[in-house]
């Protein structure tokens, strides 16, 4: 899948929870249930978790092809942090309406289009989080995880507070039923609270720099031996990754006799050949080559 479709699904994800917020806004009116207000506040979370994922995306598909750009991988995991820290603050305001529904319970009123608008929130997100997650999988990218999580979230959610309000509207003269109103709630609170765990987990450890691990740098000395005869001297290997992204820089020295021409020729071989050892494990990398000093002045002489 190309970046674009990346960027269309968050777009379609976005228009899609967009749509559905102001019927949640009116389903919360006319209802009295716990369990639906607890709804509308996971698909605030949504709404704007989604447009988050949507304007990274976006920024991050306007980089030109070629930068170093370190800075792409940050945004990605400081937007899944900020996430992580809005839904929070709406765990709170959930939990504390719940709270007082169990202190005093009472049964659902007017819930009818809170079913409606529910049962749409299912199926839509079932399909967004199915085409997410295949998307994750394939780009690497923590936003689209975490889009993922949110849609599998939504549905869940979603799908638990359909369940009891349905019960809750048939049994109405019950009263011991009354409290699984607020029990659907916690339901919604509990996988909030696991899609903020889960969030904090992947953005905390992807904003710190880490080194590619052992089989990468294997894969690196494979392709340097392998071309070994292609450069005279070797510096430094520098290698970064996080947020799903790996970076290689190459410190090479050509010999003095090589024309600018010869030396462009051997550094986009190297770099396929780097690339090509990532993608055969199932990995993409980023590779750059950069040209010893002593080395470069001799490269610029030759042009010259």
């Amino acid at each position: 899948m190309s970046g674009s479709a990346s960027q269309n699904l968050s777009f379609q994800a976005m228009i899609f929870t967009a749509c559905l917020f102001p019927f949640y806004i009116l389903a919360a009116t006319l209802t009295n249930s716990a369990a639906i207000l607890t709804d509308l506040l996971a698909t605030s979370f949504d709404l704007t978790a989604l447009t988050a994922c949507w304007l990274v995306l976006k920024l991050a598909h306007k980089a030109h092809a070629g930068k170093y750009a370190y800075g792409l991988g940050k945004l990605e995991n400081l937007a899944e942090l900020m996430i992580a820290l809005l839904q929070t603050i709406l765990v709170v305001i959930a939990g504390t309406r719940a709270i007082i529904r169990v202190m005093h319970p009472e049964g659902v009123d007017g819930a009818e289009l809170g079913l409606f608008v529910a049962a749409l929130a299912v199926v839509g997100n079932v399909i967004l989080n199915r085409k997410a997650t295949r998307l994750a999988h394939e780009t690497h990218s923590p936003v689209l995880a975490a889009q993922a999580r949110v849609h599998l979230v939504s549905a869940i959610a979603s799908g638990s507070v359909f369940t009891v309000t349905v019960i809750l509207s048939i049994f109405n003269n019950i009263p011991i039923l009354y409290y699984l109103d607020p029990m659907g709630s916690f339901v919604v609170i509990g996988f909030m609270i696991y899609n903020i765990y889960a969030m904090l987990s992947n953005s905390v450890a992807s904003l710190l720099d880490q080194a590619i691990d052992e089989a990468g740098q294997l894969r690196i000395l494979k392709v340097l031996t392998t071309h070994f005869d292609d450069f005279d001297e070797l510096g430094d290997i520098r290698t970064r990754q996080f947020g799903g992204k790996m970076f290689v820089e190459l410190h090479l020295g050509f010999e003095s006799d090589w024309t600018v021409a010869r030396a462009r020729a051997v550094v986009a071989k190297l770099t396929e050949s780097v690339k090509r050892e990532f993608r055969e494990a199932g990995d993409e990398v980023d590779v750059s080559i950069v040209l010893m000093p002593g080395h470069a002045a001799s490269a610029e002489a030759k042009a010259v």
